[in-house]
């Protein structure tokens, strides 16, 4: 889910997206992702649960959530499972499968690469080998500060696909520009202090 409205003159209405909250007049852009960040919230409906750190293990019995592929739910038996571990699970596994590897539906994008062997700790069949999401965290920081800036203004684009003609010439003109007046690659990001 994404708080968009920083894009927009007035904020656009839920079902007519086109269109002005008061379905007035049509919404104008203002602004990019890059100049106007948005901030992205990962959301699981009515799966949350609070769990203080004093009672630790988390445990919770199996299955929950959209993604059954988690190896613990398919141990003989079903027994609780560290909802930590799983949620690094099926953070990684979705990164995997709309990122890095595809689904049917869904073909993988350029540029993900870098990210493959995180990817693969956080979806470990072990849940004892994988990452706790702090590592996660620092990790991530460290992989994309490696990065150079080119990598990071790449367009998002299927694997195989490339811009062309003047759709390549108006990508590489705006971030050319973008990288002038001092836009970080990635709006809003700051790294994590050591």
């Amino acid at each position: 889910m994404a708080d968009a409205v920083s894009l927009f003159s007035s904020p656009p209405h839920p079902a007519d997206t086109f269109m002005r909250r008061d379905l007035r007049s049509p919404v104008l852009v203002t602004g990019s992702r890059t100049r106007k960040p948005i901030r992205y919230f990962l959301i699981d409906f009515d799966l949350s649960m609070f769990c203080p750190p004093q009672d630790a293990p988390h445990l919770r019995q199996p299955p929950w959530g959209g993604d059954k592929s988690v190896p613990e739910f398919s141990l003989p038996g079903m027994p609780p499972c560290e909802v930590f571990a799983v949620d690094i699970y099926c953070m990684g596994n979705f990164i995997r499968k709309f990122f890095i590897e595809g689904v049917s539906y869904s073909k993988p994008k350029q540029g993900f690469d870098f990210m493959r062997e995180l990817i693969n700790d956080m979806t470990n069949p072990e849940p004892l080998n994988r990452p706790p999401m702090t590592e996660v965290v620092s990790r991530f920081d460290v992989l994309i500060r490696g990065l150079d800036d080119k990598a990071l203004r790449s367009p998002y684009l299927e694997v195989g696909k490339e811009l062309r003609g003047m759709d390549l010439w108006k990508h590489r003109f705006k971030h050319w520009i973008y990288h002038l007046r001092g836009f970080p690659a990635i709006p809003g990001y700051v790294p994590s202090r050591r």
